[in-house]
């Protein structure tokens, strides 16, 4: 049986049970922040790797991966994207337009996870983790990205 909802999921307000819950759920230790959009010229939303990946070829930086936090509170709804981020100096930056226009996101690092860049057009990474009720919906699994051209690309599951 499959559950349609209408979701709308939003940087949480705060930290609250079901993020503790979601981070307990995804082993990490690290505490989570809240990261304001920083713009850079020539970034794409949906392509945060390429984006900070270019970004630390230029500025002499580190590409941190983790976790964007989401949640709809009005659908007990909570949801973490695999992302990344840019640490310039020991300052966490996060450089990647979002389609949903957020300006700022709940980030927490996950330096377990296999994830980076694999081949010239292709990175590992992690599929999304879905929350529901206090139930995990779907769970994050091994994901290879290819960027198939500068629009498209294709994910295959590990």
């Amino acid at each position: 049986m499959s559950i349609k909802l209408a979701l709308k999921p939003k940087t949480p307000i705060k930290i609250n049970s079901a993020i503790k819950g979601l981070m307990k759920y995804l082993q990490l230790t690290t505490s989570p922040s809240y990261l304001n959009l920083t713009k850079v010229e020539n970034t794409r939303a949906g392509y945060c790797f390429n984006n900070c990946e270019d970004y630390a070829s230029k500025n002499n930086c580190e590409v941190v991966y983790g976790w964007m936090i989401w949640e709809d509170r009005r659908n007990n709804f909570i949801e973490a994207e695999f992302h990344a981020i840019i640490n310039e100096g020991g300052l966490y930056k996060d450089i990647s337009p979002r389609f949903n226009m957020e300006d700022k996101v709940l980030f927490v690092k996950d330096g377990s996870r296999n994830c980076g860049r694999k081949e010239p057009n292709s990175w590992y990474s992690w599929s999304n983790i879905k929350i529901i009720d206090g139930v995990v919906r779907e769970s994050p699994m091994p994901i290879e990205i290819i960027e198939l051209d500068d629009i498209h690309s294709e994910i295959v599951y590990l």
